[in-house]
């Protein structure tokens, strides 16, 4: 009877036995198989070389089931295994030709290039914030974040040769979106290498003269390119101030488009009126200021805020002169003997002459005989005399 007992507990122990056999067999086949899903911390990217394999493979994302081709058991990620397939970097590191060979923190690949971040993930875009570009390169990347189609940069985007930073970067790719003809004509008068002049922060670098084309000068000098060089047109700008700056409302449409008469590169203002046909040196002090005579409208000039109006009809009213309309028709230059309309000079003495003496007027000098103008202000402005506004 012990006998069959033990018979039996045999036959049962034989069967849990190659139970647990079976189990742990088929689990270490699915942790094998499996593992790599369950504990991956997310897709590997499905970027693929150019036209080239590397370990055998396109992509990252084909070893998604081989954890061991690049993570070891106890140290994880390790850089010579990423050398494994990647071996040129070993020798970029020590060519400063190369852009492994400038970067700094190379030693340890996931810094710029971090993985399971996807299948679409691009894994030169993660390495932009590791990179100063402008003070690796003396070219700033602040304002290529993204290219024309909207899509971001990264650095195959313009270094068609990644490995290599000093090959000719093909700039004309993206920026011929433009107008042909105007690139065109940029590149046959300023000619292909775009970073003689440009450093990526939209203005120009040391080496570039800029005075034989236009003085950036005083009011000029911190102008950014985007400033004057609008629709990206480099070529055939033209160099007065009107070709940048309308006539202000100010001005009134009297005074034109030759702003140097007045202004200059430093600033605006203050305005130096280096023409003027009504004298400045006009009573007992110099008329010092535009505002003095015109207010702020540069198509009136009221006498009256300086001379006094009753005075004025006064006097013209002793000399037979009823109807007073614009001073500058009888007084164009402010000095000298009045010319009054249809009169002629000799007729406008003789009643000066005539007049008595008590109601010849307290005036600082003589009146010049002129006939008056009606040509426009910026046509007037003759003489040295010069007015601050």
């Amino acid at each position: 009877m012990i006998k069959r007992f033990w018979c039996k507990q045999s036959r049962w122990m034989r069967v849990i036995i190659i139970f647990i056999f079976v189990l742990v067999a088929s689990g270490a086949y699915y942790v094998k198989s499996y593992a790599s899903y369950l504990l991956s911390p997310g897709e590997l990217s499905n970027m693929e070389t150019k036209n080239t394999m590397l370990g055998g493979v396109k992509s990252h994302a084909e070893l998604e089931r081989q954890c061991s081709h690049c993570h070891a058991p106890i140290h994880c990620v390790t850089d010579s295994r990423c050398q494994d397939c990647h071996f040129e970097i070993e020798q970029d590191r020590l060519d400063v030709n190369t852009i492994h060979g400038r970067l700094p923190g190379v030693s340890k690949c996931q810094t710029c290039h971090p993985e399971h971040q996807g299948h679409d993930a691009n894994l030169t875009v993660f390495a932009f914030p590791n990179i100063d570009h402008y003070a690796m390169t003396g070219f700033s990347i602040q304002a290529h974040v993204t290219n024309t189609d909207g899509k971001k940069f990264t650095c195959t985007t313009c270094h068609t040769k990644v490995r290599d930073i000093i090959e000719t970067i093909d700039c004309v790719h993206c920026h011929s979106d433009g107008n042909h003809d105007e690139l065109a004509a940029h590149i046959e008068e300023y000619g292909i290498n775009c970073f003689e002049c440009h450093d990526g922060q939209d203005r120009m670098i040391n080496g570039f003269d800029h005075q034989p084309y236009f003085s950036l000068q005083a009011g000029h000098a911190e102008l950014t390119c985007a400033d004057c060089h609008t629709e990206k047109k480099y070529v055939g700008m033209g160099t007065t101030c009107s070709t940048c700056h309308l006539e202000p409302d100010l001005h009134a449409g009297v005074f034109g488009t030759t702003c140097e008469y007045c202004h200059t590169t430093q600033a605006w203002t203050p305005a130096v009126l280096v023409q003027h046909k009504f004298e400045l040196k006009h009573g007992d002090e110099e008329i010092d200021t535009c505002e003095t005579c015109h207010g702020g409208n540069y198509t009136e000039y009221p006498c009256g805020t300086c001379h006094n109006e009753g005075e004025i009809i006064s006097v013209h009213f002793s000399l037979g002169i009823h109807v007073i309309q614009d001073c500058i028709t009888c007084h164009p230059t402010g000095r000298g003997k009045a010319v009054m309309p249809g009169q002629q000079v000799g007729e406008a003495e003789q009643i000066r002459q005539n007049a008595p003496e008590d109601s010849q007027p307290n005036l600082p000098a003589p009146f010049i005989i002129t006939q008056p103008t009606e040509k426009p202000v910026q046509q007037q402005n003759q003489g040295p005399n010069q007015a601050n506004p």
